[in-house]
């Protein structure tokens, strides 16, 4: 099992689904803080359920360095041992049956971004990360993966702003799942303010593309078959 992203609070949801002791690895797509400040805090937690394997973290350099200046204390012997591992274009890994593919991605206002694609045996999920579409190295690896999890920060209303800063709009998130060719497209990292109609807009889009859209709210489980 692998987690993409560990938001403030992240530890409170795995934590109540008894998950933290269970993870494989963790994945950081890049350096802004509502994808990676809770790691110190899911990587204490997971100290106090009494985890014991290791724990390895994908993730750009400086995601390491800032865990260090906010939690040393978590370097300090807590009872299992976790390892930070340098993203790079290009990079693959096998953790059991899963299989992990690292991409650039196209946020231009972050240092090091990152996209995935995460393969089963019975299943492959592409993460955007933070995007903006037509990003080619993204769209050229997630060729063809079941689930696409993509970035729809901004309604079209706010596509000027959005893009400025290396984010997607729900059209371009629609778009890039049906250049992958992907079953199914799930819009995340939406922003109320700036996309207050997501759900209506991606019905009505999904409907005029020929895509299958999903929008999902917090605790969501999708269960592929």
């Amino acid at each position: 099992m692998v987690l993409v992203d560990c938001g403030v609070g992240c530890h409170y949801r795995l934590s109540d689904a008894g998950l933290l002791t269970e993870l494989d690895a963790v994945l950081i797509t890049h350096d802004h803080m509502d994808h990676f400040l809770g790691l110190p805090e899911l990587l204490f937690q997971a100290y106090m359920e009494s985890r014991t394997k290791p724990l390895p973290i994908y993730a750009p350099r400086i995601i390491e360095d800032a865990t260090r200046i906010v939690a040393p204390s978590l370097y300090k012997g807590i009872g299992y041992t976790f390892e930070f591992r340098a993203l790079q274009p290009g990079l693959t890994l096998t953790l059991g049956s899963m299989h992990v593919e690292a991409y650039r991605a196209c946020h231009n206002t972050a240092n090091d971004p990152y996209a995935f694609k995460v393969s089963f045996p019975d299943i492959s999920l592409g993460f955007s990360g933070d995007t903006l579409e037509p990003c080619r190295s993204l769209l050229a690896g997630l060729k063809g993966v079941d689930l696409m999890v993509h970035e729809a920060t901004c309604s079209e209303e706010y596509k000027d702003p959005c893009n400025h800063y290396g984010h997607s709009t729900t059209h371009q998130a629609l778009e890039a799942g049906l250049e992958v060719e992907a079953g199914i497209i799930l819009l995340n990292h939406v922003d109320e303010r700036f996309n207050p109609r997501i759900k209506e807009d991606a019905e009505t889009m999904s409907g005029q593309l020929g895509v299958k859209a999903i929008t999902p709210e917090d605790g969501y489980t999708y269960r592929y078959s």
